[in-house]
C-alpha cells in the first residue's frame, strides 16, 4: 500500500538521471507513431547520456528490425523531427511546433557526441576497441576534465610511442600529467611540443597505416613532406 506526499513521481532504481524529453515529441505521437516517437527518444538519450549511436543496439532495445528505424527515420526526417547532417544526427523540434531553448541544447550535445564517436574510433584503430569502463573514463576527460579530443587523441599516439604495451593506465598518466600543466585543448601543445615527442619527431617516409591516414586526416600540420 502507497501513500501520496506532496506532488510528482517517485522513480527508484535509477543509477543516473533520467532522460529529459520536451513536451513536443509526446504531443505528436499520434502523428508520428510509436516506432518514430520512441526512436527520437532513444535517439535524445544518447545525445543526454553520451553514448555513441550504435541503430543495431537501438534496434535491439526498441524490439524492432533494422529496417523499421530507417522507416521511422524517414517519417522523423520528413515531419522535420531530425536532421541528419553524415556524421551528426540533429534533433530538431519544427518550426510549426512551438519551441523553446531544446534545439540549441540538442546541437550542443551533437557536437560533443560527434567528437566522441570520433575519439573511440580513433581509441580503437590505434590500441583495440575500448571496454565500456575505458569510454566511460574517455568521456569523463572530455566532460568532466574539459580535456579536447584532439589532445587525447595525441596522448594515444604518445602512448602507443612509448609504451611497450599501450595500457588505459598509461594514457591516464600521460593525460593526468598534461592536465596538471593546463593542457586542456591542442594549441596548447603546439605552444609546448616539448611535451609531445609525437609531434616533433617523425619516421621516416613510407606508406602510411590507416591510423596514422586518420591522423594526418586531423592534424596535416604535422606531416610534411
Amino acid at each position: 500500500m502507497s501513500t501520496h506526499k506532496g506532488t510528482g513521481v517517485l522513480l527508484q532504481g535509477l543509477d543516473n538521471m533520467p532522460v529529459q524529453v520536451p513536451g513536443e515529441i509526446l504531443e505528436n505521437q499520434a502523428s508520428l507513431g510509436p516506432v518514430p516517437v520512441l526512436l527520437w527518444i532513444n535517439l535524445l538519450a544518447c545525445a543526454q547520456q553520451g553514448r555513441p549511436l550504435r541503430v543495431e543496439q537501438i534496434s535491439a532495445y526498441m524490439g524492432v528490425e533494422a529496417a523499421d528505424i530507417e522507416r521511422a527515420m524517414v517519417v522523423l526526417a520528413n515531419a522535420g523531427w531530425v536532421n541528419d547532417e553524415g556524421l551528426v544526427i540533429r534533433l530538431t523540434i519544427p518550426e510549426n511546433v512551438p519551441q523553446g531553448r531544446f534545439e540549441t541544447a540538442v546541437a550542443v550535445l551533437d557536437e560533443e557526441q560527434a567528437s566522441f564517436e570520433w575519439l573511440v574510433g580513433y581509441y580503437a584503430a590505434r590500441v583495440g576497441d575500448p571496454s565500456p569502463e575505458e569510454m566511460r573514463k574517455l568521456l569523463y576527460w572530455m566532460e568532466r576534465r574539459g580535456v579536447s579530443h584532439e589532445v587525447i587523441a595525441v596522448a594515444i599516439e604518445e602512448m602507443c610511442a612509448g609504451a611497450p604495451r599501450p595500457s588505459f593506465a598509461y594514457l591516464e598518466g600521460i593525460l593526468r600529467n598534461w592536465h596538471s600543466l593546463g593542457i586542456r585543448v591542442y594549441a596548447d601543445l603546439v605552444e609546448r611540443p616539448n611535451l609531445a615527442r609525437v609531434l616533433t619527431q617523425h619516421p621516416a617516409k613510407e606508406e602510411l597505416t590507416p591510423a596514422e591516414q586518420r591522423w594526418k586526416e586531423v592534424f596535416p600540420d604535422e606531416f610534411t613532406d
